[in-house]
C-alpha cells in the first residue's frame, strides 16, 4: 500500500497521469455517427467536457461540411478526408457506405485511435445496416439507445492489437 501511494505521488509530481491513461477519457473527446448523404447526426457521445459549450448537431454538421468541401476541392474524385491534425487534438474520419464516423481524439497513438474508431463503427454499422441504408431522416429509439452502449464501452480495450505505448 505504501508503494502505491509513493508511486502515485511520484507520477503526479513528474506530470505522468498513468491513472487517466487507462480511462476512457484517455484517447477520445467525442464520437459522431452521421448519415453521409444527408449529413444528419444519427448518434454521438462525448467522453470529455472540453466540448460542452457546443451542440452535437452543430459539431457534426461542421465536420461533415469540411469532408464535403475537401471532396469538392478535389474535383469530386471521391477523395475523402481521413484526418485533421492540430497540436494536441486529432479528428479522424472513417466511412462505411452511408455511415460516416468521426472521432475527436487526443493525439496518443494514431494506429490505436483509428483501430478503435473502426471497431466501433463496424459494430454500429452491423447492428443498424438496414436502417442506415434506408435512412429517411427519422432516428429510431434503438439508434438513440446506442448512445448508452457508447457511454459504457471501455474504448481502450476495443483495439484488437492493443500494444503497449
Amino acid at each position: 500500500m505504501g508503494f502505491q501511494n509513493n508511486f502515485r505521488e511520484i507520477t503526479n509530481n513528474f506530470g505522468f497521469e498513468l491513472d487517466k491513461f487507462n480511462s476512457q477519457e484517455c484517447r477520445f473527446h467525442a464520437i459522431y455517427f452521421i448519415d453521409y448523404e444527408t449529413g444528419a447526426l444519427l448518434v454521438s457521445n462525448r467522453y470529455t467536457d472540453s466540448l460542452n459549450f457546443l451542440k452535437d448537431d452543430l459539431i457534426s454538421s461542421f465536420l461533415n461540411a469540411i469532408n464535403l468541401f475537401i471532396n469538392e476541392v478535389n474535383g469530386g474524385n471521391n477523395e475523402e478526408l481521413q484526418e485533421i491534425n492540430f497540436k494536441g487534438t486529432r479528428i479522424l474520419y472513417e466511412r462505411e457506405g452511408r455511415l460516416l464516423a468521426i472521432a475527436i481524439t487526443k493525439k496518443t497513438n494514431l494506429q490505436m485511435e483509428r483501430g478503435i474508431l473502426r471497431e466501433i463503427m463496424e459494430d454500429f454499422y452491423i447492428r443498424f445496416k438496414n436502417f442506415i441504408d434506408n435512412f429517411n431522416g427519422a432516428i429510431t429509439p434503438s439508434i438513440r439507445d446506442y448512445k448508452k452502449r457508447l457511454k459504457s464501452m471501455n474504448l481502450n480495450s476495443l483495439f484488437k492489437f492493443n500494444i503497449q505505448i
